[in-house]
């Protein structure tokens, strides 16, 4: 296989494509540094600061200014870089172990900001929906319209629910 293939994402260059769908932890090792393990075990540092990773691909491929997946992943992940709404299978957890919210690119050109698994944050993030309906007689699980939205609990403003 390619080192080259797009998987559907024809328009997006291959290491962007990389850095979002690979299976990539980016940990935080103190200001911009960063340790990233992929998914085949490569661990490698990414410097944020002066642009540089340890890969053999950012030392010996690339020119002046380009990035490899690793640097690309740290952006994406620290939400410095807005992930291109086109591509398809973004790893699900892009930003694990960072403190960040990636953003995305909007179809209008726009960014917004994206919360766990992708999926557009709009409003306060902290606001449940309209037709919440908390309700569970053991306080323990939230409603099907909180759940939807990403809430693990009743909502505590919900008569009915968990104090």
């Amino acid at each position: 296989m390619s080192t080259n293939d797009t998987h559907g994402n024809e328009s997006i260059e291959p290491r962007t494509e990389r850095a979002l769908t690979e299976y990539m932890a980016v940990l935080p090792e103190g200001g911009e540094i960063y340790t990233v393990v992929g998914q085949h075990g490569g661990t490698y540092t990414v410097d944020g600061r002066d642009g540089r990773c340890t890969c053999p691909d950012a030392e010996y491929n690339l020119t002046d200014g380009e990035l490899c997946k690793h640097q690309r992943r740290v952006g994406f992940a620290t939400g410095e870089r807005p992930v291109p709404a086109e591509v398809d299978g973004v790893d699900k957890q892009l930003a694990e172990h960072t403190e960040a919210v990636p953003r995305v690119v909007a179809s209008d050109g726009g960014i917004i900001e994206a919360g766990d698994e992708g999926v557009i944050l709009e409003g306060d993030v902290d606001e449940r929906p309209e037709d919440c309906d908390c309700w569970d007689a053991d306080g323990e699980l939230a409603c099907w319209s909180c759940y939807r939205e990403g809430f693990d609990v009743p909502n505590p403003e919900e008569p009915g629910a968990e104090e």
